[in-house]
């Protein structure tokens, strides 16, 4: 009788031990799937990751091949007077419209920004204002898009009353304008187009601060109209004009899109 018991009673034991140990496997195994890791939920979209990689690649080897101090100079004269830097029209042009740049793509891009993004897009919107898509890449290489049908009242405050409002919007076009209008682009080119032309060449050639800006400029004015299909889904337009929309945008880099979100239809309000 003793030794039955002392059977069942390790029978017992190993069936309780051999279940704990499973219960803990399948409990490590969930824990182990579920942390991931930071950058475990993480979707990357090639595209704008290939042009972010492309575009530091391109503006690190610039930066070491140019002669030095040369992009220092350019710097120097638009603190100096940033009005009349003294270079290029096309460039200072370029310049100009790349510190305005984030305010159009905000329009684009807050409407989608959503707990479903693992980042939040305002940090990376206002830091391009200086860096351009070198801050604005890891939000568009990470972002999910968002083509479901939005109202105001499924924005934040800025978003819907800021962002989402036509006069604001229409502010945006004139500042833009302005930026090609205050940089005498056009009167230049109406002068001699083959010169200035040629100008920015050069410097395009000699500098890696405009061969840098110009091709971020190229960059974000490629992205802008990307994200336009995109942004008419969430106010309820699919139709196949829309990648046409958006192309058309590139026609006037900046001030395209900006009168693209001046003229796009409205949401509604709930």
């Amino acid at each position: 009788m003793p030794l039955v018991r002392s059977k069942t009673s390790f029978s017992t034991h190993t069936t309780r031990t051999t279940t704990a140990t499973a219960v803990y496997a399948t409990n490590l195994d969930s824990e182990e799937q579920s942390d991931g890791g930071f950058l475990a939920d993480v979707t990357f979209n090639p595209p704008y990751l290939v042009a972010y990689i492309s575009f530091l690649l391109f503006a690190f080897f610039r930066t070491f091949t140019e002669e030095p101090g040369a992009s220092n100079d350019i710097l120097q004269a638009f603190i100096a007077d940033p009005l009349h830097p003294g270079c290029n029209e096309i460039f200072f042009a370029i310049f100009n419209l790349l510190g305005l740049y984030f305010v159009p793509m905000s329009c684009l891009l807050m409407p989608g920004s959503n707990e479903n993004q693992k980042f939040p897009a305002a940090p990376f919107l206002i830091g391009s204002a200086l860096g351009g898509y070198g801050l604005l890449g890891p939000y568009a290489f990470t972002r999910k898009p968002d083509p479901t049908l939005k109202t105001k009242a499924d924005l934040g405050w800025v978003t819907a009353n800021i962002l989402d409002n036509k006069i604001f919007n229409w502010f945006i076009v004139v500042a833009l304008v302005n930026a090609y209008l205050s940089s005498n682009v056009f009167s230049a080119l109406a002068a001699d187009a083959s010169g200035t032309i040629s100008g920015f060449g050069q410097l395009f050639s000699d500098t890696a601060i405009a061969s840098a800006s110009s091709m971020d400029f190229v960059i974000l004015t490629i992205a802008a109209a990307s994200f336009i299909p995109e942004d008419l889904s969430r106010r309820g337009y699919k139709g196949e004009s829309a990648s046409l929309i958006a192309a058309s945008t590139v026609l006037l880099p900046g001030v395209g899109v900006a009168l693209y979100c001046a003229l796009r239809p409205s949401l509604d309000e709930e």
